[in-house]
């Protein structure tokens, strides 16, 4: 008998206010707003250089790349960006290619609500 599970892909995305609050205040919101712009460059070309690792089987890659994002994540506040980076680090170095997938899927649809998020913040500060 098979069971059937669903998976949840719509994950609260946690965020630490008290950083991009603090991103703002201490930058001004001009300077912050060219910040999360530049970031949001960062994590794509940084997105980019990763499904080639992934693709490529470069592991060593994958970690270098998906821990570049976690800190990316952690400095902006953007916690689950930095939590699912760090799956895909820990996913890499086990040599599970389905987990490595798996992780790098969740990374990517965080990532990307992430960059929404910036850029509404983007936004309203210009």
């Amino acid at each position: 008998m098979s069971v059937i599970v669903t998976m949840r892909q719509d994950e609260p995305l946690r965020l630490d206010t008290e950083r991009l609050a603090d991103m703002f205040l201490d930058l001004g919101e001009a300077r912050a707003a060219d910040l999360l712009s530049l970031s949001l460059v960062r994590l794509e070309g940084l997105l980019e250089a990763l499904a080639l690792a992934v693709g490529h089987g470069r592991a060593a890659d994958c970690i270098d790349f998906a821990g570049q994002i976690a800190a990316l994540g952690d400095a902006l506040g953007l916690l689950s960006l930095g939590d699912a980076a760090r799956g895909v680090v820990r996913a890499a170095a086990s040599g599970d290619a389905v987990a490595l997938a798996a992780t790098q899927a969740r990374l990517i649809r965080i990532a990307r609500r992430s960059q929404r998020i910036a850029a509404e913040l983007q936004h309203r500060s210009g």
